[in-house]
């Protein structure tokens, strides 16, 4: 099967014409999280359909439901049975599968670093194509001559925003000194004010973490943090909330950068926040961690904006926005944050293989060998 989608191709005078066609990759291994399953799963499947390629989704044992969806709304759209097959069970044993499989040749894959690195050994015997997106400790960088009203909304929205349960979270806020007191003071009146409770109900702002397991592992982080900062806002549950995996929104001030609460991503409403006195520091401070998926700079200063974006080590940066897609563009980190990048036609490149024929338009003179 070959996909007709753009052309790539090179003449060279009247000689020679050269071009690209691409055909499916084969099956895909598709491994969701838990987090916005649905529509992660979608991010997935539509492009590796639209590639030609059959696909095994293999959903986050914690959030299974949302992709029993698929079959319906596949079917109701034309796709044959069997092109997309959906396999529930434990990382360990179905996600594993996929990963071991020779006739699996192509694994794309989000959640934790732990777990990538694991696939990216595991798959080594069989040299499949892999897309990992993995973890993130995205720091947000807030300059004195910023909108600081717009960048508090952003910072609130984009750490508390799905219960902070997001790769992509502002998780690090750096604040230029002279605006840092402030900033930090009114970022934990808000953080104290935003809505906890059940996700069902309209008003809610920040709801129950997804499982006891990783409830317990984040309250863990904010018990270290309280022996490593200022704890500012939070750091408990909600009083109203006596059951359940409920966490208020935290603030932690004055983060030292080796702090486990700088370095490593929690994956709730936790948020670190520290100071800085200039441009240099701020991009060393944004860069003194072991990720690199996203990043968000907030400056009045187009040219600074420009700068601190192109040295900042992440795969994507936002400048005076929070985390706005546009889905033609490529998405995926660098360093921890894993490899290979997908959407748009990003996404076709990972899931078709490229071919590249050459046609002579005349006669082609070949040196001859072996004519005595």
């Amino acid at each position: 099967m070959i996909v007709a989608l753009g052309e790539e191709a090179y003449r060279v005078g009247d000689r020679q014409l050269n071009y690209v066609v691409r055909s499916p990759t084969g099956v895909a291994g598709l491994i969701t999280p838990w987090n916005t399953p649905f529509m992660l799963e979608s991010w997935k499947l539509a492009p590796a359909l639209a590639a030609g390629c059959p696909v095994v989704l293999k959903p986050a044992e914690w959030t299974p439901l949302s992709a029993n969806l698929w079959p319906e709304i596949l079917s109701a759209a034309g796709v044959p049975d069997g092109v997309v097959n959906i396999v529930h069970g434990i990382g360990a044993e179905a996600g594993q599968a996929l990963v071991d499989h020779p006739d699996v040749p192509l694994i794309s894959f989000t959640g934790s670093t732990t777990t990538g690195r694991h696939i990216v050994r595991s798959s080594a015997e069989h040299l499949k194509t892999l897309s990992m997106e993995l973890g993130g400790k995205s720091p947000v960088v807030v300059f004195a001559d910023a909108d600081l009203d717009a960048a508090l909304d952003s910072v609130l929205f984009g750490v508390f925003s799905l219960n902070g349960e997001r790769c992509t979270a502002g998780s690090r806020v750096l604040v230029e000194r002279s605006v840092y007191d402030d900033f930090t003071r009114r970022l934990a009146e808000r953080a104290e004010r935003v809505r906890v409770g059940a996700p069902g109900d309209p008003s809610t702002e920040v709801g129950a973490l997804v499982h006891p397991e990783h409830y317990a592992r984040v309250m863990d982080y904010v018990e270290t943090g309280r022996g490593e900062a200022k704890l500012v806002a939070g750091g408990g549950r909600p009083s109203h909330l006596p059951e359940g995996n409920y966490l208020q929104p935290t603030v932690f001030a004055d983060v030292p950068r080796d702090a486990r609460i700088f370095q490593e991503e929690i994956f709730g409403p936790v948020v670190a926040v520290a100071p800085f006195d200039d441009e240099a520091e701020a991009v060393e401070l944004a860069n003194s961690t072991r990720y690199g998926l996203a990043a968000y700079v907030w400056t009045g200063d187009l040219r600074r904006g420009h700068r601190v974006a192109h040295a900042v080590e992440s795969g994507m940066v936002w400048v005076n926005s929070h985390n706005v897609r546009d889905l033609r563009t490529p998405f995926g980190g660098v360093k921890d944050s894993g490899l290979g990048r997908e959407g748009g036609a990003h996404s076709i490149d990972f899931f078709t293989e490229s071919k590249i024929v050459h046609v002579m338009l005349s006669e082609v003179d070949t040196p001859r060998f072996g004519v005595s």
